[in-house]
């Protein structure tokens, strides 16, 4: 998968948002009333399981089509945002202590749901990305490393544009009742993408595994229940500014640890083939397409973003032994669909054969 690709699923121009201490945790014993907007797709279902789990009231706002089997027990308020300003009219006939914002990736329908919901609701939380910051030039980046910068013509925004205007529109409207928050690559259940699966896939089946760079490069996704369980935690604390989500773990995870802890997990007998990034060039394999997940720091500090303050607010890592375990568990109940290895729009990762040759070439050498 490319990098292009890649930011573009992760699902205020030069705005660096404020933040506030965290206020007292604020949790009525009969719950907060939460409007989300989605709830039932990725991110959203982990988010209304943890306010379920936590005993919140929970009510969806979305058009019913995506996953309609999940929680049909809870209110459903049907409507597409995509038809404008008229679809948050059934909304507003009643008061939220929170909504969370989990879809959009177009800052026109935040635009539309803050201004149609600013004063019907006590607080905010939008799902944001890493992708908002303006370069990966810098290590450890925290919340108040700028932004990119917004063109005037929009036809030039692209997913982190819309995502660092929509994040501008959230705090104008919410000054002091919003929380944004920015994830990096989410993993594990119901996780629709294959990069992560690969290298589990391939430890599964013993195979001997061409693995990136020398392996001290950093790697970080985060639980997709992490994410979940924060965002509620924000809302109950009423936690104000912008987090990183990223992980899997507090520390630095470097590529070795993590594949050597997997294959360990996995009780796998496949060996780690670890070779320069140079060497590799010259074999045309490639980060990102070719070996997933995987973004070397001698291109950019993507896989390292500082997790500090959001740590600090109680966010808190699934082991990643579970994170692995739920990956391959959803991959499971979905039927084990074929995933092809190699060229094509539908695969991802080296072909076999390919990864073969080239681990061939290297031990030559």
């Amino acid at each position: 998968m490319k990098r292009r690709y890649f930011i573009e699923s992760l699902g205020a121009a030069g705005l660096l948002l404020a933040t506030q201490p965290l206020a007292s945790c604020h949790n009525p014993s009969n719950g907060l009333n939460i409007l989300v907007l989605g709830g039932r797709d990725f991110l959203g279902q982990a988010i209304v399981k943890a306010g379920r789990q936590k005993g919140h009231r929970i009510t969806l706002f979305n058009r019913g089509i995506t996953n309609p089997e999940l929680f049909n027990e809870l209110p459903l308020i049907k409507g597409d945002r995509e038809k404008g300003m008229m679809a948050y009219e059934p909304l507003t006939q009643q008061e939220w202590d929170v909504v969370i914002d989990v879809w959009p990736q177009q800052s026109k329908l935040v635009d539309e749901a803050t201004s149609a919901l600013q004063n019907h609701t006590k607080h905010y939380v939008f799902i944001s990305s890493v992708a908002v910051y303006k370069d990966l030039e810098v290590p450890n980046r925290a919340e108040d490393y700028p932004v990119v910068s917004l063109p005037s013509d929009k036809a030039d925004w692209g997913y982190a544009e819309e995502k660092a205007a929509s994040e501008a529109l959230v705090a104008s409207r919410f000054p002091k009742h919003h929380t944004i928050l920015r994830p990096g690559p989410i993993k594990g259940w119901r996780d629709p993408a294959y990069d992560l699966l690969y290298w589990l896939i391939k430890l599964q089946r013993n195979e001997s595994i061409l693995a990136p760079g020398n392996g001290s490069d950093p790697v970080q996704f985060i639980d997709v229940n992490d994410v979940g369980n924060f965002a509620i935690t924000a809302a109950e604390r009423k936690t104000i500014g912008a987090y990183n989500c990223v992980g899997p773990t507090k520390e630095t995870l470097s590529w070795k640890t993590l594949l050597e802890t997997a294959r360990t997990h996995l009780n796998s007998s496949s060996e780690l083939h670890w070779s320069s990034q140079e060497f590799l060039s010259t074999q045309e394999v490639y980060a990102w397409s070719d070996l997933p997940l995987w973004a070397p720091i001698s291109d950019d500090y993507f896989m390292q973003i500082g997790n500090a303050k959001s740590i600090a607010a109680g966010f808190s890592h699934t082991p990643l032994e579970k994170t692995l375990d739920d990956c391959l568990a959803w991959h499971q109940q979905e039927g084990n669909p074929n995933i092809v290895f190699g060229t094509g729009e539908e695969a991802v990762g080296l072909e076999r054969a390919k990864e073969l040759e080239v681990i061939a070439q290297l031990n030559q050498g």
